[in-house]
Parts: C-alpha cells; structure tokens; sequence
C-alpha cells in the first residue's frame, strides 16, 4: 500500500499534476483504486485537489499536486552535506571534485549507453539520473526535439550556490549524446526543474 502513494508522490513530483484519469494508468490499477490512494495523501496533507483549468466542454476534470508537505518525502539527505563542501574546500577544490565525479559517472553511464540508438540513449540517460537521485522523465517538446527533465536534485544547494555539477553535467550530456543540448530551465533560477534539450546530431535544437 505505502509503495503505491510513494509512486503517486513521484509521479507528482515528475509531473507538477496530474488527473485522476493519469494516476490511475501510471499505477495499471482503476480509477477507483486510484482514487483510494490519492485521499489517502490528501488526508495526510501531501497531496491537494483542484479543478484543473481546462477551456473544453464536458465534465469539469480535477487535478491532484503535491503540497509543501510532501518535499520531506524525496531525497535529499545529501544536501547538509554537500553544502558543507562549498564552505571548506576553496573553489579549485570544487572545481576538481565535480570534475572527478562528472568524469566517473561518464564511464558508468557511457557503458550502459552502448550500442543504443540516440532515443534509446536520451532514455537511458534519464534512467541513469534517477538511480542517481534526479527523478528524471523524458518529454517529447515536439519538432523532434527530445528533453530530459529532472525533478528532483540531490545536491540542490550545492549547484544553485556554485553552478559547477551543473555544468560538468551538461557536457558530460553533450559529450554522451554526441549532439547540442541546451538547458531551458534551471532550479536556481527559481525553477521547478532542470531540463535539458537536444536533437540527434545533425538538427538544431530550437
């Protein structure tokens, strides 16, 4: 029971809301059982429901998002940790440790990424992030256009005050996809995610 509502607050944490109708397919289970979950949450306090603002005849649809509450809920046990970072290690200290780190997770990601075609690879790459604390979805943005949208960082504190595991993260993205990726949104620019863009080599990103 508490593995479902934890998917439901992924899944809402991934998507910003989402209907009764999209709850219920993400968890392969009724719109009922979905429903049972989804009060459960509310009466907890991590989740709320509003009528969504749709401009379509029909029934009124309502949409479900968390609340404040529920962002103790998703990892982020590392930040204490890493903010701890920028106050004792000087800036070439940093620099060089998200470099390692960055250079470590290319040779992790770079062997699972092997062989795939470049759908497959973007695909992969958000998994990757996700075992690594993201909670990271691929959207379509339309004109061929792939994103990568991480919903959740680990480090938050760390890359909003220095930027640097950011930018090592793009490259590492580029250098992996073999294209131009673009980042659009960013959580230090009060953001509610980071999202980076690309094509397959070849096309420009829009």
């Amino acid at each position: 029971m508490e593995s479902r509502r934890e998917t439901i607050l992924a899944f809402l944490k991934m998507r910003g809301q989402a209907s009764l109708a999209e709850v219920a397919a993400h968890l392969e289970v009724s719109k009922q059982g979905a429903l049972r979950h989804l009060e459960a949450l509310e009466a907890s306090g991590l989740a709320t429901v509003a009528p969504a603002d749709l401009h379509r005849r029909g029934r009124p649809e309502h949409v479900y998002k968390l609340t404040p509450a529920a962002g103790e809920h998703f990892p982020d046990g590392h930040r204490e940790l890493t903010a701890e970072l920028v106050d004792f290690m000087t800036n070439e200290q940093l620099k060089q440790f998200f470099e390692r780190r960055a250079a470590r997770l290319e040779r992790e990601y770079a062997r699972r990424l092997a062989g795939l075609d470049f759908e497959s690879r973007v695909r992969e790459l958000a998994r990757l992030a996700t075992e690594h604390g993201h909670m990271a979805e691929v959207v379509e943005v339309g004109d061929g256009a792939l994103a990568i949208r991480h919903c959740n960082c680990p480090i938050q504190d760390v890359a909003a005050r220095t930027g640097l595991p950011c930018v090592n993260e793009h490259q590492m993205y580029e250098r992996l996809l073999g294209t131009e990726v673009s980042r659009t949104t960013w959580v230090a620019e009060a953001a509610d995610d980071c999202t980076y863009v690309m094509k397959e080599k070849g096309e420009t990103v829009g």
